[in-house]
């Protein structure tokens, strides 16, 4: 790491002297990004304008600045589009309540600023107030030698010569279309990037680029698009997107004899247009490598169970083969999950594993709303059972690759009238209640237990069930100790025969969610039905439920709590909100995790796997806070709320949070309209409560809300539009 400091302010007629304050100057060894830090002037209005120029050196040619401001992970991620255009295009970083602060903004001279590797330019950073009153100005001259960094922007240079066409206004649908002289709108860096759309139906060829690396590299991808890359000794591809233009940082990873494969990906409809614009390997010391490895190196303490969903994946894939089962529970060691929680179906609907005692999903089916479309309809689910062993199969693969795996089955959900339903839920209608089975039914008890017997003769080696979800199905206490007495007993009747215990885990609605009444955990626990009692939540309320009552009721007992959280987008966002909760449940003492929907997360961006791998060491996640609190203060000061989940914006069911950067956490005020609505104390930071009676927090309509932190003995403040669909 290189630290300097610069002493060249200038002195403007306008807005005084400058002189005597300086710049500091960082340049990260792994993104290589410099970091500039200022002063700003003491008396400087709550808010300012920085803006952010470059020329080359001595050229006195100035030009806007990519940079952003010195910020979280969890900040970036909900930064709004709107900003980060202007920090990337613009060069503007808005300051809030900086007076007499330091501040940093974060530059990359790549591409524009980076001539064959290196870097020799004058660097401006002019402070304004609102009325574009220059506060102050610095400029500085930055040099790098980036030359041991590879970027890999010319893929008119990939093996496959025959799959390629450069500069093709109508290329061949089968072929990858190499552009060069691209105007700076599209986003790309030299004006070069590789594209692939070979319609719906049939994906483009892979292609792979040659590299010849040796020893450990950071690797960067910037994808304006979506792609799939994996490297030629991986199992697995990643799929990555720069969602606003960002470097995403794939990996660190030894490159000795590996070759880069891209790939195009496939969703609900079919293949997705691909594009990607450059991959940058840089490598890195042993020291270097030693830093990035050290937060997952913690003891493993805590014991973690993730929900996995084929179906849902299979919905956005092309399953042609049971590798692929594989390829996707790879992800689940490598975050360190101990059990992955397998859901092959629910009660009452056709099942997504090879049964032969109920009909399995071989055809078109459809799906939850994406986007504006609200009943996506695809193949893709039906290929995957016509093809491969959902269960055996990864059964097999868990084995081999070291977690434990339960069959989990939805308490009951029918899809009445849809392309999912069963044939049991429809020869009997009388035994539903609304789309979920009636659990008071013996003959649907007994339906269910005969599902959960097949699973255990294909091999599982646990049972699961998920009552929160679909709560219905169960009408009193009694009904469900019943059905979980009866599970047990069918456990045990493999377990002797196995010689092997076949644990059970259980989800189930936390206190206060709908119908939690009518699940006895503290029964279950004490009669030894159930080992892992998961109490969650459901959709954007309780995320933030009371753990005690639960660790209560397995004192002294064999059962284990896994308390529930939620890593779908309506939950706390990764990766601060989501750490907190973790960090908040360590500290009661629980022996680990249930990540429900973990999917979403261990299979989304390679960021969310890493922060996922965290989880299993209570010494991990407390120690990413402790540099949370380390680097707080030197961040820019910021309030980020969490989007809406549906384009038509927020529902009763979901919840509004926050995250604030840059100032200590501490008191948070909401006035929506004017009107103080809520106030918190401390994280976590959520409009309203999470309980029912705020679902109309946010009546229907557009609306103006101002958030308040408390900043010292002043308040930090920002407005946002919000739109709600009541």
């Amino acid at each position: 790491m290189i630290r300097y400091v610069v002493g060249m302010a200038l002195a403007l007629a306008a807005a005084g002297q400058a002189n005597g304050l300086e710049l500091s100057i960082w340049s990260d060894p792994l993104t290589r990004y410099f970091h500039v830090t200022y002063p700003v002037p003491d008396g400087a209005p709550d808010e300012v304008l920085v803006r952010c120029a470059w020329s080359p050196a001595g050229a006195d040619t100035w030009r806007p600045a990519r940079v952003m401001p010195l910020i979280s992970e969890t900040a970036l991620r909900l930064v709004p589009t709107e900003t980060w255009t202007e920090w990337e295009s613009s060069g503007l970083v808005r300051e809030r309540r900086a007076t007499g602060l330091e501040r940093t903004v974060v530059f990359n001279p790549y591409p524009e600023a980076q001539i064959a590797g290196r870097v020799d330019v004058d660097f401006r950073v002019t402070i304004h107030a609102p009325d574009e009153t220059v506060l102050a100005a610095f400029t500085t001259r930055l040099q790098a030698d980036h030359t041991d960094v590879v970027y890999v922007e010319d893929w008119s240079q990939v093996f496959q010569q025959n799959d390629l066409t450069v500069d093709a206004d109508d290329p061949d649908e089968q072929q990858w279309l190499w552009r060069t002289g691209m105007e700076s709108g599209y986003g790309v860096s030299l004006g070069n990037a590789l594209y692939g759309d070979s319609g719906k139906t049939e994906a483009m060829p892979q292609l792979s680029y040659p590299l010849d690396l040796k020893g450990w590299y950071a690797v960067y991808a910037h994808v304006p698009g979506v792609i799939q890359l994996r490297l030629t000794g991986d199992e697995r591809d990643d799929m990555l997107s720069s969602r606003r233009g960002e470097e995403v940082l794939w990996r660190w990873v030894k490159m000795d004899r590996q070759n880069l494969v891209i790939k195009q990906s496939y969703n609900y409809q079919g293949c997705v247009p691909a594009m990607i614009d450059y991959v940058k390997f840089v490598p890195l010391t042993e020291a270097q490598r030693a830093a990035l490895d050290a937060p997952y190196s913690a003891p493993h303490d805590k014991y973690i169970a993730a929900y996995w969903e084929p179906y849902s994946y299979a919905f956005s894939d092309n399953v042609q083969d049971t590798l692929w089962h594989r390829e996707y529970l790879t992800a689940y060691p490598e975050a360190r999950v101990d059990l992955v929680d397998m859901q092959i179906g629910r009660f009452g609907m056709k099942v997504v594993y090879e049964s032969r005692l109920t009909e399995n999903l071989y055809h078109s089916t459809i799906g939850d709303p994406i986007g504006d479309v609200a009943q996506p309809l695809t193949d893709n689910v039906g290929r995957m059972q016509q093809f491969t062993n959902t269960l055996d199969t990864s059964v097999r693969h868990a084995q081999e690759l070291g977690v434990q795996l339960h069959a989990n089955f939805g308490a009951s959900n029918c899809y009445p009238g849809t392309p999912l339903q069963g044939q049991f839920s429809k020869d009997h209608p009388e035994w539903m209640r609304g789309s979920a089975l009636r659990f008071e039914v013996p003959e649907v008890r007994e339906h269910a237990l005969s599902l959960y017997r097949e699973s255990l003769e294909i091999g599982a080696k646990g049972l699961s069930i998920d009552f929160c979800r679909y709560p219905e199905t169960i009408d009193v206490p009694e009904t469900a100790n019943t059905f979980l007495k009866d599970l047990r007993a069918l456990a045990e009747e493999f377990g002797v025969a196995r010689g092997a215990h076949v644990p059970i885990l259980v989800r189930f609605p936390a206190h206060g969610v709908r119908l939690s009444e009518n699940f006895d955990y503290a029964t279950w626990a004490r009669e030894g039905w159930v080992d892992y009692l998961c109490p969650s939540n459901i959709q954007g309320r309780h995320h933030h439920f009371d753990v005690t009552p639960y660790l209560a009721a397995v004192a002294h007992t064999k059962s284990t709590v896994l308390p529930c959280i939620d890593a779908l987008s309506w939950g706390p966002p990764l990766p601060g909100p989501f750490l907190w909760r973790a960090a908040q449940l360590y500290e009661t003492g629980v022996t680990g995790l249930y990540i429900y929907q973990a999917d979403a997360r261990v299979l989304g961006t390679p960021n969310d796997r890493r922060t996922m791998r965290l989880l299993g060491s209570s010494e991990a996640v407390k120690a990413w806070w402790a540099e949370d609190a380390r680097l707080r203060s030197a961040r820019s000061k910021g309030i980020y709320i969490t989007p809406p989940e549906q384009v038509e914006g927020y529902h009763g069911w979901h919840r509004l949070r926050v995250w604030t950067e840059g100032v200590a956490m501490g008191t948070v005020e909401y006035y929506l309209d004017g009107a103080l609505v809520d106030t918190d104390a401390g994280p976590p930071y959520v409009l309203g409560t999470e309980e029912y009676e705020s679902d109309g927090i946010l009546p229907a309509g557009d609306h103006k809300l101002r958030i308040r932190a408390k900043d010292g003995d002043g308040w930090l403040e920002q407005v946002f539009q919000v739109g709600s669909a009541g």
